[in-house]
């Protein structure tokens, strides 16, 4: 039974992987409470000229930045299409520079958050030159070119981690002028370490339905149709998210020239009369990726939070881990209190696991007999082994069952450890981040891992050889010699199998399997000792 328990772990530890393989520059910010503009040097990643020569097809334009400082976040703003090409958190830190972390930098202007763009034939003045005004909680965008006007006017909420616009598009011309536009919500967002990049993707709610992310092939254009409530850019742990005020045509997403996604949604189709105008209006969420937080802004953003199928349970370990940090203040000892907790509970399980194995070991000579007697018979011989149950009130399942029951906890707890901004930067003991491996520098090169090494999963390596070992002697002498050598191979296997795909695993997940393991080493300790 323990076999069948580590084969069923590690095909979900494989389907978990899969599931999730498929499915810059700081600026020092002195904090203020007021809005501020301030004009600040081009990025320098790119010249201006070359990206709008190759990308844009407009006259050249001199680039200057503007700087909006705000409580929470730090926003540059660029004249060239009136638009945002940087964002900076100010209570979130990059972990290697532990500078305040830039989540968007762009070098694109057609890429900028709130560019515009035409989408019906219509000309709108997306990458033209902007006049930046600054007003005493907001910054006006101002440009006239051609049949319009347009007025990108930004507001920074207080206590809030949004950003808003009031789009106003007027038709300056002698004539009725149509029209629709696409507008960027999300783009400069990625993660530097190669494993998580992954975990950035796009998803959004039409029609009243979550859309899943699709990852667009080379020059791609991803359109979903219909009205939109949201529209979600995330990686690991920090999600820009566009809500739009209006009708909506649709949301769009690809990758640019670099290989980073974009995503934008496009409005409906519109008729202006000569000096009409039209307003739309726009938030976009700028933050971790955390319910608590996403409740707060008060737009129904936590729904795009998504931890998968098991989401209801991933959220309850979430509450249940939060609850021990607030008691010991540390989240790898919170991590502990967590496996320990978890173990109690699945413990009737697990002693019902046992019992029925205990069971089946009782009855093993009998099934021997009735293999020798029935072995050119397979009907009868299953019919009688199956009487024998019955006889002795057996369910063969039943060991099974608790083994069941725990995949979807195990799987649940997977997306909670993995996604948990809490354990972003949090040390515990020799770890400097729980949300990464280890990566202990070593004055020595090794192949394939390199010069650092992790040592929990080695310490996870031993502590399931010892299981093992303790599962095999619970066996007793109930097994044949060739199931003794299948033992003698997963003792082997197993642990290596399990090593190979912790090694690189966020170091509070292999925290919990360490401890999870020596939990089980000494409960079947104990169950064999009574037993």
């Amino acid at each position: 039974m323990e076999k069948r328990l580590i084969i069923a772990i590690a095909l979900s530890i494989i389907i978990i992987m899969s599931f999730q393989y498929f499915t810059v520059k700081n600026r020092p910010i002195t904090p203020t409470d007021n809005v501020a503009v301030a004009t600040v040097p081009p990025s320098g990643k790119a010249s201006v000229e070359e990206i709008v020569e190759r990308d844009l097809k407009t006259p050249l334009i001199e680039e200057k930045d503007y700087l909006i400082n705000t409580n929470s976040y730090d926003i540059t703003i660029s004249n060239i299409g009136g638009a945002i090409k940087g964002i900076q958190l100010k209570d979130y830190n990059d972990l290697k520079t532990q500078e305040p972390l830039v989540l968007v930098d762009i070098t694109n202007p057609a890429d900028y958050i709130f560019a515009l763009s035409d989408a019906s034939g219509g000309v709108l003045p997306g990458q033209v030159d902007y006049k930046i005004v600054k007003k005493d909680s907001s910054v006006d965008c101002i440009s006239k070119s051609g049949n319009f006007e347009i007025i990108k006017q930004y507001g920074f909420p207080n206590n809030k981690r949004c950003i808003e616009l009031r789009l106003v598009i007027k038709n300056i011309s002698s004539s009725t002028q149509s029209f629709t536009y696409r507008i960027i919500g999300g783009a400069g967002i990625t993660e530097i370490a190669e494993q998580d990049k992954r975990y950035v993707e796009v998803s959004s709610k039409i029609n009243g339905k979550v859309m899943g992310f699709k990852r667009p092939k080379k020059d791609e254009r991803i359109y979903n149709p219909g009205a939109v409530t949201w529209a979600d850019l995330k990686n690991k742990y920090f999600s820009l998210i566009l809500k739009p005020f209006s009708i909506t045509k649709g949301d769009f997403y690809k990758e640019n020239k670099l290989g980073d996604l974009v995503m934008g949604v496009e409005a409906e189709k519109i008729s202006l009369e000569p000096g009409a105008s039209i307003e739309n209006k726009f938030i976009l969420y700028v933050g971790p990726t955390s319910i608590p937080v996403l409740r707060e802004q008060g737009y129904g953003l936590e729904e795009t939070v998504n931890y998968g199928f098991f989401g209801g349970i991933t959220k309850a370990i979430i509450v249940t881990l939060k609850f021990f940090h607030r008691i010991v203040k540390n989240w790898g000892i919170a991590i502990i209190l967590l496996s320990i907790f978890l173990n109690i509970i699945v413990f009737p399980l697990t002693m019902k696991s046992f019992k029925s194995m205990q069971k089946m070991q009782e009855l093993h000579p009998q099934m021997e007999k009735l293999k020798i007697l029935h072995k050119d018979n397979p009907q009868k011989l299953n019919k009688e082994i199956m009487e024998l149950y019955k006889k002795y009130n057996i369910n063969p399942l039943s060991g099974c069952l608790p083994m069941l029951l725990q995949m979807p906890i195990f799987i649940a707890l997977y997306q909670a450890l993995i996604k948990a901004i809490e354990l972003r930067g949090a040390h515990f003991l020799w770890i400097k981040d729980l949300s990464s491996t280890e990566s202990i520098p070593i004055p020595f090169s090794f192949p394939i891992i390199g010069n650092t090494i992790n040592i929990l999963p080695l310490v996870m390596v031993v502590a399931m050889v010892l299981q093992q070992k303790i599962s095999a002697q619970s066996m007793g002498s109930a097994i044949t010699e060739e199931q003794k050598q299948q033992q003698k191979m997963m003792l082997i296997m197993m642990p290596i199998v399990f090593g190979f795909v912790f090694y690189n695993m966020p170091s509070g997940l292999v925290l919990y399997w360490v401890v999870n393991t020596c939990l089980t080493i000494v409960e079947q300790g104990a169950i064999l000792k009574k037993a």
